[in-house]
């Protein structure tokens, strides 16, 4: 399949006059809301051992939720249009609404199987809408400035919640009814649903009815085949892999370390994180992506086993912050690399794509590490491994460098 040119491939959307445009601003706003109930499970595994879940289920229960959205997006992404994104949120969120108001009755092992099954249900639906808006609503000339302020909101909930959430427990019987207590976050999203549903509706209706089709099997086996699409996915799926690791495992490393607020680590991080996102925004689309993509994966591939020898909390706050100014640079470049060697009819697709290796990475991640802590082979152990899958990340984008090198030139 030969490689679309940037000058010369047709746009599947009217290119939008500016970033900043109130579907723009609806899809971010919606995000940070969705993804905080997803930020506040950082302490999860902590509650299941304090509800006496045995070691070995810890694990698999923290996956749940993400396998459940690997199994379920590659459906919902075959039948995700325009038209009907605003809808797929709405189901989302009702669903997600549900699993949360269901946590603090889920005590068993059945139960908790089942409400993480629902949660997970509900939040892929709720993304899977979202990503569908916000490709089409991106102008073409700043994708990786715009993927990068819409990580921003998936960022602001991590650094926010969790140690909001430590300052909040101690007044509540337990982790559950933190969790119950994010459901009313939905209200505001469902609401903020009302304009962008017209507004994505008035945009469907003024596109060609081709624009609108679903790519078909021969369209998507086709670009699946094409030249960085799959290397990109498998990044992607490392990449975040590692992430989860860090992410379920840090409060209870962080809480034998002495640290009085676990939950500081991300709030260093994210902030680290959003710092870089917003204030070099612009420069994203104007780097190497390829080049920089591999040197911050080899950089976080050093980084990360370095958080078991912190010795001290003061330390693994500044490992945190050079965790999070790594992690900067990842996402937004991954997601606007596979928007430039992506056909114009398939980028909704591929990014979807790209959100399934983020539903794998935060099912393997998290079942690895409970396998590494359950077998007691400790911290160093553990992050040793999650640095070691950042690695193989850099391995994945190095033939993209020479994809996006010929992209360019062309």
């Amino acid at each position: 399949m030969p490689q679309m040119t940037k000058a010369s491939a047709p746009h599947p959307f009217p290119d939008p006059a500016r970033l900043m445009s109130f579907e723009f601003m609806a899809v971010c706003a919606i995000s940070v809301l969705a993804f905080s109930n997803i930020a506040i499970f950082y302490g999860f595994y902590s509650y299941l051992t304090d509800l006496g879940i045995a070691p070995a289920w810890r694990g698999p229960l923290l996956a749940l939720e993400p396998l459940t959205a690997l199994i379920v997006r590659p459906f919902l992404g075959r039948y995700l249009t325009l038209q009907n994104s605003v809808r797929f949120m709405r189901v989302g969120m009702a669903l997600a609404t549900a699993a949360l108001m269901s946590y603090p009755f889920a005590t068993s092992i059945p139960l908790l199987a089942c409400v993480r099954v629902l949660h997970g249900m509900g939040f892929v639906t709720v993304v899977t809408g979202l990503m569908g808006t916000l490709v089409a609503v991106l102008p073409r000339e700043k994708t990786a400035q715009g993927f990068g302020l819409f990580s921003v909101t998936i960022l602001l909930p991590y650094a926010i919640m969790p140690p909001f959430v430590e300052v909040l427990l101690p007044h509540l019987a337990s982790h559950g009814e933190a969790y119950a207590l994010a459901a009313p976050l939905m209200l505001p999203a469902f609401l903020l649903l009302v304009p962008l549903g017209r507004r994505t509706c008035a945009l469907a209706a003024a596109l060609p009815a081709s624009h609108l089709e679903r790519p078909g099997w021969d369209e998507v086996r086709a670009a699946l085949r094409s030249a960085g699409v799959l290397l990109l996915v498998a990044a992607n799926f490392c990449l975040v892999a590692a992430h989860a690791i860090v992410f379920f495992f840090m409060r209870d490393f962080a809480t034998g370390l002495g640290a009085s607020n676990p939950g500081a680590f991300f709030t260093c991080s994210n902030a680290a994180t959003i710092a870089v996102r917003v204030l070099g925004g612009r420069i994203l689309d104007r780097m190497n992506k390829g080049l920089a993509l591999q040197l911050t994966f080899l950089a976080l591939a050093v980084l990360v086993p370095l958080f078991a020898y912190a010795g001290l909390p003061m330390v693994l706050l500044a490992l945190a912050a050079l965790y999070g100014t790594g992690m900067a640079l990842t996402m937004p470049l991954v997601n606007s690399s596979m928007m430039a060697i992506s056909p114009p009819r398939l980028r909704v697709y591929n990014a979807n794509l790209l959100m399934i290796a983020v539903d794998a990475g935060f099912f393997v991640g998290p079942f690895v590490g409970g396998a590494i802590m359950a077998a007691d082979l400790g911290h160093s152990v553990l992050f040793a491994v999650s640095g070691a899958i950042m690695l193989a990340a850099g391995v994945c984008v190095r033939p993209v460098a020479r994809v996006m090198r010929l992209h360019e030139d062309r």
